[in-house]
């Protein structure tokens, strides 16, 4: 049967919904965001259909200001796999993203996700990030009391930069991860990351950065996600910053907490005992693919 990659509408809600049955037991993310993304002018979304069926889909979403886009929620329907239309549909949109000036295509996956791995480093993109990352859920483990001694100061983009600045080995990447996304760690990138989030840092008695730390908020289908980033130069730091956001998890009344750590900080949530076996040695991986470098630009 004839195939065609055609954009997708509104009308194409049911059939998107059928294909994402057999994603994450039927926890997909993606019917929920496509109307949103149908209704953003800055986002594309393309599907390959067998006939009047579709079998595959994925969005591009534009940066609005920026050279920087997202390939996400890349799918093929169970039975249609392992048949190249992942990387049918991703050279399309790299297509699109060049057409627009893209010099940044990022796409993020799991660790755990062989396929979509695979997909991603076939096509030309790079491994740019890879964080530590794993959840909790409520009832929430016992933990340590914060201490008095360290108030998280909240700061706001300009602040951070300059932070990050006389504190580079903070953040040991150019990029910082939040709720399943990422940004630069440059002015630009903490500006459009702080209209998301409130940043707070922990500085010790010479005014030298300790933590950095921020939350996201989700909620779908009733449960709510509460999200956060941690980077720490301090084991000692990163148990009180870690027994705070639980804290803030709880009082949010947040039916999971989601972690996304920087380098120092996965390893000591490795030893914290807060890790279950499910999320040892999980990253969450930033992918890159710069049109402008392939081209020759």
């Amino acid at each position: 049967m004839p195939q065609t990659l055609r954009a997708l509408d509104m009308d194409d809600h049911p059939q998107v919904e059928v294909l994402s049955e057999g994603v994450w037991s039927g926890n997909d993310y993606v019917p929920d965001r496509f109307p949103i993304w149908v209704k953003d002018q800055n986002v594309s979304v393309f599907g390959i259909l067998e006939g009047d069926e579709l079998i595959a889909i994925c969005a591009l979403e534009l940066v609005p200001g920026t050279t920087i886009a997202w390939a996400e929620g890349l799918r093929v329907k169970e039975g249609h796999r392992e048949k190249g239309l992942a990387k049918k549909l991703v050279q399309h949109i790299k297509g699109i993203a060049d057409e627009h000036g893209v010099r940044t295509l990022w796409y993020a996956t799991s660790s755990r996700n062989e396929p979509s791995m695979a997909v991603a480093e076939r096509v030309g993109f790079r491994l740019a990030d890879s964080v530590g990352y794993f959840r909790l859920y409520r009832p929430f483990p016992d933990h340590p009391k914060p201490s008095l001694s360290y108030i998280p100061l909240e700061v706001d983009s300009d602040r951070l930069y300059d932070i990050l600045l006389n504190n580079p080995e903070l953040v040991e990447s150019t990029t910082i991860p939040m709720a399943w996304e990422f940004d630069f760690r440059s002015k630009e990138g903490l500006e459009r990351l702080s209209e998301k989030t409130q940043f707070k840092v922990v500085f010790d008695g010479n005014g030298d950065a300790l933590s950095l730390y921020c939350r996201v908020d989700r909620k779908r289908k009733e449960e709510l996600t509460s999200a956060f980033t941690l980077f720490a130069r301090d084991r000692s730091i990163f148990i009180d910053v870690l027994s705070r956001m639980i804290d803030e998890a709880a009082s949010a009344n947040a039916d999971r907490a989601v972690f996304f750590l920087g380098p120092r900080a996965t390893e000591w949530a490795l030893a914290s005992g807060y890790v279950t076996e499910e999320f040892v040695d999980r990253k969450f991986l930033l992918y890159e693919y710069n049109p402008a470098a392939e081209s020759g630009a």
